[in-house]
C-alpha cells in the first residue's frame, strides 16, 4: 500500500492529522491514482486554506471512483464496517417510519402568568391557564374514544364528533381524581391539590372514578363539583359558571373567598408566595374582581377593603395590618 493509500485510509478511520489531510487533499487534486470524488470535497471543507478543486479534477475522480468501486470499498471499508453502516441505515429508516406513521403524544405546557388557546385535532378548542398541562395522542381525531390528560386548569369548548360509521365520539379529560365524559358541551376543568372541580357551562358531563365504569355523578349547566383523592365529592348550584372561567378573559373574579384560597391561587397561576403576619387574616373573606395580568390592582384593593398593608420582601409578599 502507497503513502497516498495509507493516509486515505487513515483520513477516513479519521485518525488523520491536519497536516496529513493537505498532503492527502494535493495527492487527490493531482494524481490519477485511486481516488473518491467525496473524499476530495470533505478535505475542501475541513481545509480552510486549500484551493477549490478544478470541475475537471472532481470530474475525473468521480469517473474511477463509478469504474472502481468495488475494489475501493474492499481495500478501504472493511466488510463489517459496510455491515455495521448498512444495519444503522436501516434502523434509523424504522424509526423514521415510526415518527411519521404512529401517533405521538403531543404535550402543551403554561408557565406562571401565561394563558393559552389550543385548537385540538377535533376542533375542539381548550383555554389553558397558568401553570397548567394538556396532552393528548396525535391521532385524537380518528379515535372511538377522544382522551386528553389534563394537570392544571383549562376550559374546554367540546366540539361535537362523529365518525363516518359510529355513534358519536365522546371525549374524556382525565385527571388524577376523575374521568370527565362530554360529547360536546362547555365547561371548566380545574385539578390542583390534589381536588379536581368541574363546573359546567352548557351540556352534560359525567364524572367516573379513574379507569373505572363508576359513575359518581352527572352535572347539569349552572353545577360544579369537587372530587378529592377519595372521590368523595360535593355538588352545588352557582349563580354564575362564567365566574369560574373568568380568568380565560383576563380577569380573576372571588366569590366570598378567603385570603387562604386567594394565596392558594396567586401561588398555583403565579408562583406567588403570600405569607400572613397574623394568622387570622387568612380568615377575611373577599368578594370582587381584578386584572390577571395587574396583580398590584388587587393588593390595592385588599388594602383597602381590609386595612392592610402588603409589602414584598425576599421574594414573598407579607400580609400585616395597616399600623
Amino acid at each position: 500500500m502507497d503513502q497516498a493509500e495509507q493516509l486515505l485510509k487513515k483520513y477516513l478511520e479519521g485518525r488523520c492529522t491536519n497536516k496529513e489531510k493537505q498532503q492527502l487533499y494535493h495527492y487527490l487534486l493531482q494524481s490519477n491514482a485511486a481516488d473518491y470524488d467525496e473524499a476530495l470535497k470533505s478535505l475542501w471543507a475541513e481545509l480552510a486554506t486549500a484551493p477549490k478543486p478544478e470541475a475537471t479534477a472532481s470530474a475525473r475522480m468521480y469517473q474511477y471512483v463509478t469504474e472502481n468501486s468495488s475494489d475501493f470499498k474492499r481495500r478501504f471499508f472493511p466488510v463489517r464496517v459496510w455491515y455495521a453502516v448498512a444495519s444503522l441505515t436501516g434502523i434509523l429508516l424504522v424509526l423514521a417510519a415510526l415518527y411519521y406513521l404512529l401517533p405521538r403524544q403531543e404535550v402543551y405546557d403554561t408557565q406562571y402568568g401565561e394563558v393559552r388557546t389550543l385548537v385540538l385535532p377535533d376542533s375542539t378548542i381548550v383555554h389553558l391557564n397558568a401553570n397548567s398541562q394538556l396532552s393528548y395522542s396525535s391521532d385524537l381525531a380518528t379515535n372511538d374514544i377522544r382522551e386528553v390528560w389534563l394537570k392544571g386548569e383549562a376550559y374546554f369548548e367540546v366540539t361535537y364528533h362523529q365518525l363516518s360509521t359510529s355513534d358519536p365520539v365522546k371525549l374524556v379529560v382525565h385527571t388524577d381524581q376523575v374521568d370527565i365524559e362530554v360529547l360536546g358541551t362547555s365547561f371548566n376543568v380545574k385539578d390542583r391539590r390534589g381536588i379536581t372541580q368541574v363546573v359546567l357551562d352548557e351540556g352534560k358531563v359525567r364524572l367516573k372514578k379513574p379507569e373505572s365504569d363508576d359513575e359518581l355523578v352527572a352535572l347539569k349547566p349552572g353545577e360544579a363539583v369537587r372530587v378529592d383523592q377519595q372521590q368523595t365529592f360535593s355538588v352545588e348550584r352557582i349563580e354564575s359558571s362564567a365566574q369560574a372561567s373568568s380568568w380565560k378573559e383576563n380577569e380573576l373574579y372571588f366569590n366570598d373567598q378567603s385570603l387562604v384560597e386567594i394565596q392558594q391561587i396567586l401561588a398555583d397561576n403565579y408562583g406567588i408566595q403570600i405569607r400572613f403576619a397574623e394568622s387570622t387574616l387568612g380568615l377575611l373573606r373577599f368578594t370582587g374582581s381584578t386584572p390577571a395580568d395587574n396583580l398590584s390592582v388587587l393588593f390595592t384593593t385588599l388594602e383597602k377593603s381590609f386595612a392592610l398593608k402588603i409589602q414584598e420582601r425576599d421574594g414573598e409578599y407579607i400580609v400585616r395590618s395597616a399600623p
